[in-house]
């Protein structure tokens, strides 16, 4: 197995990939882009859930691993966090079959219009097996986190940011209310989460009060996508 892929649990996996839209400098310790993002693997119930999947077409260890995992499966959904995070969607149903779930707003999107097998929800719920939708409040492009609660993780695209210091709340530039995102995020105490696994940066296994660690850093503001 290639040593970009690292088992979370029995059933839990995450790999990095380097991102295509990544250029020098986009790491700065102030603010930035990882060059290599995250994508993960849950398999329950006969259903194979793909997080965000990055993976190049010349990256024969990875599609072997997936292969693996996730060929067997039953189902496969693969689960977006935002519009911009298509990423290898196409290639991943191409390969296996399955539909891709994403929330309705997103699906609107200009650059998610193309995609086929699209299966868009409008609510908070569940998505796939073990696998919780949440819309993150104040945005109105339709980017959830994703509660895994078998394992109390939650899945990120970018409304959280894994930094060296660690795991930071990254607003969207263009939130309609940034004080409907805090209390959306205040809000998530709620759930039992005990690990944050971000798309951009290393995941925060801070346990229970990794929600409020990370609102009590600076909040990561360097506009992007990835």
């Amino acid at each position: 197995m290639s040593e970009r892929i690292e088992q979370l649990a029995a059933n839990l996996w995450r790999w990095t990939t380097p991102s295509p839209h990544w250029r020098e400098g986009d790491d700065s310790e102030t603010g930035g882009w990882p060059q290599d993002v995250g994508s993960l693997l849950y398999v329950r119930d006969g259903t194979a859930t793909v997080f965000d999947p990055l993976a190049g077409v010349e990256d024969p260890e990875l599609w072997a691993f997936l292969d693996e995992r996730a060929g067997p499966a039953e189902r496969i959904v693969v689960a977006l966090t935002a519009s911009w995070h298509r990423r290898s969607s196409a290639a991943v149903i191409g390969r296996y079959g399955g539909e891709i779930r994403l929330h309705r707003f997103a699906a609107d999107d200009t650059v998610t219009r193309d995609l086929e097998h699209v299966r868009p929800f409008d609510a908070d719920g569940e998505i796939a097996p073990g696998v919780e939708a949440l819309l993150v409040g104040g945005y109105d492009s339709g980017e959830v986190v994703y509660w895994v609660p078998e394992h109390t993780a939650l899945v990120s695209g970018e409304v959280f940011q894994g930094r060296p210091d660690g795991l930071r709340v990254g607003p969207d530039p263009y939130a309609i209310s940034r004080d409907a995102l805090y209390a959306w995020i205040g809000h998530l105490d709620r759930l039992p989460v005990t690990i944050v696994l971000p798309a951009h940066g290393p995941p925060a296994p801070d346990g229970p009060d990794v929600i409020r660690r990370a609102l009590e850093r600076p909040p990561w503001t360097l506009p992007g996508s990835g």
